[in-house]
């Protein structure tokens, strides 16, 4: 069985979820292969591809014309040369632990983006020729109809920045330094400073610190809202990286009552990106032209969450492997959300449109009284 085919155009968005992006980059492949082989940008459907976080990384990936088996090995090499172990590999698992913890409370931050910064620029220059190619010399090398955007966070005017390929006013932007900025997730990476217009200095942190870690409704809105496409022409494809239940939730977390302050500041983060994440779905498909928009959301259950900068073992590479080459059945075989199975709708899509229906008809009922 081959998945449905696309409408005319295209538009493709990836979550945030650090070196997670490896499973939906695997996954990825099976998407190529469905659409011809070709990278997907060489596709003539897809128009619009929207990125937060690590979505950021491979989304500008994909702008680049890579493919995404190559994808796939640039996040292998990123999880050994970005995230290298904090502790020595021989500490027992309580003493990493404590090691961690010290570093937290006492730095701003557990990893340089100097390793970050030498692996984008070696991917952009060997792409492109250019490894500070800008965000409108990216725009000269894609279509006239696609366009790049990724989300960050401008700190202090608490609001998220998107960053589009054809605007003239993020031009100037690197390509690298978009990407930095819309990756630079908290704890993790340094915040990072920018001079912009009249020698202010900006600061920018991780696009999902703000309401788009799921970009999805940013290419909706793009699509339908700014470039006026008919909902009935628009494909949307959103990947998730990553969801975990309710019960095993709380066996990965513990139960909330117990929460100390350090279990909020590492879980409240997580409350506000999942419940933005499953509202905007549901934007989409009760918002944008009354359902007619194809909207494809692929999000897989975990039993535990994988850490965002997971450097790990050959284990968790070869669970991440067997989670992207699953999540790639999926898309051939259109198992996605909402569906009334909840294998393939972890986040409960599904049940909260029929909510939402029957809140409307109540609605429309009472006014008619």
């Amino acid at each position: 069985m081959s998945m449905t085919p696309l409408r005319t155009n295209v538009a493709l968005a990836i979550d945030g979820g650090g070196i997670k992006g490896l499973i939906v980059a695997q996954a990825l492949i099976a998407l190529e292969d469905e659409l011809g082989g070709e990278p997907l940008i060489k596709h003539p459907q897809l128009k619009i591809l929207a990125g937060t976080s690590t979505g950021a990384i491979i989304t500008a990936a994909i702008a680049m014309g890579m493919k995404a088996e190559d994808i796939t090995k640039m996040y292998i090499n990123m999880g050994q040369k970005v995230f290298p172990p904090l502790a020595p590999t021989w500490f027992p698992k309580p003493l990493e632990q404590a090691d961690e913890f010290m570093r937290i409370v006492t730095q701003p931050f557990l990893y340089s983006n100097e390793r970050l910064i030498d692996l984008l620029k070696t991917v952009i220059q060997q792409q492109t020729g250019n490894a500070d190619l800008t965000l409108a010399e990216l725009n000269q090398r894609l279509e006239p109809d696609q366009a790049l955007i990724l989300t960050a966070v401008h700190i202090t005017e608490r609001r998220t920045r998107f960053l589009k390929s054809y605007k003239e006013d993020n031009g100037d932007w690197k390509l690298w330094e978009a990407i930095l900025a819309s990756s630079s997730a908290p704890i993790a990476l340094p915040v990072w400073p920018r001079v912009e217009a009249g020698e202010k200095r900006a600061y920018y942190t991780d696009g999902g610190v703000g309401n788009y870690g799921n970009p999805a409704y940013v290419v909706a809105q793009e699509a339908v809202v700014f470039r006026g496409y008919a909902p009935e022409d628009v494909s949307v494809l959103s990947f998730g990286t990553g969801w975990v239940n309710g019960d095993n939730y709380e066996r990965a977390n513990g139960v909330p009552t117990g929460w100390h302050g350090l279990d909020w500041a590492r879980n409240a983060p997580n409350l506000l990106v999942g419940d933005t994440a499953r509202a905007q779905s549901l934007d989409i498909i009760e918002g944008f032209g009354n359902n007619k928009l194809d909207f494809r959301r692929f999000q897989f259950a975990l039993e535990t969450d994988i850490n965002a900068d997971a450097y790990g073992d050959d284990a968790t590479y070869a669970q991440m492997k067997k989670l992207g080459e699953e999540l790639g059945e999926r898309i051939r075989h259109d198992q996605f959300a909402p569906n009334a199975d909840p294998q393939y709708d972890p986040e409960g899509l599904y049940a909260s449109r029929m909510k939402y229906r029957e809140a409307k008809e109540i609605g429309k009922a009472q006014r008619l009284k």
